[in-house]
């Protein structure tokens, strides 16, 4: 048995949202805090992302594929089934609502788009160490394929699967279906050359990490690598409305979380230790 048989993989999301996220996220990069950060690559600050990790090449950089938000890095015109009539990118259930009605065309568009986002990142000269999505819709098919087959080719050693590990009472009905799409594509990952977390939590708790809650999680990780998902700000409600990013960043960065760490000893991993 390992001295640390429980590991843990603190990333942090939407890389390059904003100036507020990207701050927050330095700072808790600098601290040694974070196993992985995902940029996302159509943020309106990716720019300022990428010249902190060209800075810091130590920190494991990701990609967080987006199809949901903002507006595409391709130009392809196929990508147009994934936009509204202003050019913006669909919500997520309507972009899941027009692959069922034209799952070619749809599945078609993803590809080109994602695959824009990633190599926005990588001729910006960033080694890309695992990827993972916005509002995870990676994990529901034909896009965990997608998702698969684009960190194949372009040599991205892990993907996030968000399989949510969390037992309390909330957005229950999401995790559900999440977790019963990602049963279909597990085999497939565990077949590839691909690596993954063995557990999951932060997608019932999105962007709702204050002390208490992550405290609560922590103290209860199974063996194994677990990620959580975080989304850390130094504002309250920013980028988004009810995010408690702030309350995320004052958590990870207190005292009460290093004495948990120690006393369960759990060990933090980054995505190129894996």
């Amino acid at each position: 048995m390992t001295k640390f048989p429980k590991k843990l993989i603190l990333n942090a999301d939407d890389y390059g949202a904003c100036l507020a996220v990207n701050a927050a996220i330095e700072e808790l990069a600098l601290a040694n805090l974070l196993g992985g950060v995902s940029v996302l690559a159509t943020g309106e600050c990716w720019e300022s992302a990428i010249g902190f990790l060209r800075e810091h090449p130590g920190v494991s950089a990701g990609i967080h594929l987006n199809l949901v938000e903002g507006t595409p890095v391709s130009s392809s015109p196929a990508v147009g089934v994934l936009l509204d009539k202003k050019g913006s990118l669909l919500p997520r259930n309507s972009i899941l609502s027009r692959w069922m009605l034209s799952p070619r065309a749809v599945s078609k568009a993803i590809e080109i788009e994602w695959r824009a986002q990633i190599e926005r990142l990588l001729q910006a000269g960033i080694q890309l160490t695992h990827a993972d999505s916005h509002q995870h819709l990676h994990g529901f098919p034909p896009a965990f394929h997608i998702a698969l087959k684009l960190c194949d080719e372009y040599r991205i050693p892990a993907l996030r699967f968000p399989r949510e590990q969390n037992q309390i009472k909330q957005r229950t009905l999401a995790a559900i279906a999440l977790n019963a799409n990602l049963r279909f594509v597990h085999q497939a990952l565990r077949k590839s050359s691909i690596r993954h977390n063995d557990h999951f939590l932060g997608f019932k708790r999105a962007g709702e990490y204050g002390l208490a809650e992550l405290l609560t999680d922590v103290s209860l990780l199974q063996d194994g690598i677990t990620e959580i998902a975080l989304h850390p700000s130094l504002e309250n409600n920013s980028p988004y409305p009810k995010l408690r990013g702030n309350d995320e960043r004052k958590a990870l960065l207190s005292q009460e979380f290093q004495i948990l760490l120690h006393e369960k000893k759990i060990q933090l991993l980054r995505w190129h230790d894996i």
